[in-house]
C-alpha cells in the first residue's frame, strides 16, 4: 500500500454555539470563497450531522475529481463540534529532466482555503468559538 500523503491528516476542529443551519451556511460560504478558475467545489452529500464536498475540475465540466472531504457536525443544543477530514484524495508528480520532484496533493490549496474560511466564518459569528485548524498532523 503506498504511503499516504503529509498532508493526509489535515483537519479543522472548531467548537461553537451557532445552530446547524448557520454553520452549514458558513460552509458553503468557504467552498465558494475556496473555488477558483480551475478548480470547483460541489457539495455532495447533505444530513444533518455530515456534508461531503468534492473537489473537481472546472475545466472538464467537474467530471474529474480531486478531493472528497467532509464537514461533520455534532453535539447538542449548546455546544457543537464542527470537524473536517479529507476522505479521497489524488496525487500528482512532476519530473526535473529524470530527477523526480516530491510528490504533489491535488487541490490541497482549495481545502486548506475552506478549512480557514471555515474556521474564520464560524469566529465571526461566534467570538468564543474555539478553533484548531491543523495543516500537518503527526503520525
Amino acid at each position: 500500500m503506498a504511503s499516504q500523503h503529509k498532508y493526509a491528516g489535515a483537519s479543522a476542529s472548531i467548537s461553537t454555539s451557532l445552530d446547524t443551519g448557520k454553520i452549514v451556511q458558513i460552509a458553503e460560504q468557504a467552498a465558494k470563497e475556496a473555488e477558483t478558475l480551475q478548480v470547483t467545489m460541489r457539495l455532495e452529500e447533505s444530513t444533518p450531522e455530515r456534508l461531503v464536498y468534492s473537489v473537481r475540475n472546472r475545466v472538464t465540466g467537474g467530471r474529474i475529481e480531486f478531493m472528497t472531504f467532509e464537514v461533520a457536525l455534532k453535539g447538542d443544543s449548546a455546544i457543537r463540534t464542527v470537524k473536517t477530514r479529507i476522505l479521497t484524495y489524488k496525487q500528482k508528480r512532476q519530473w526535473l529532466l529524470v530527477i523526480p520532484l516530491p510528490w504533489q496533493m491535488m487541490a490541497w490549496r482549495n481545502y486548506k482555503q475552506f478549512m480557514h474560511a471555515l474556521a474564520a466564518g464560524i469566529r465571526a459569528g461566534d467570538s468564543s468559538a474555539k478553533t484548531n485548524v491543523v495543516e500537518l498532523a503527526q503520525v
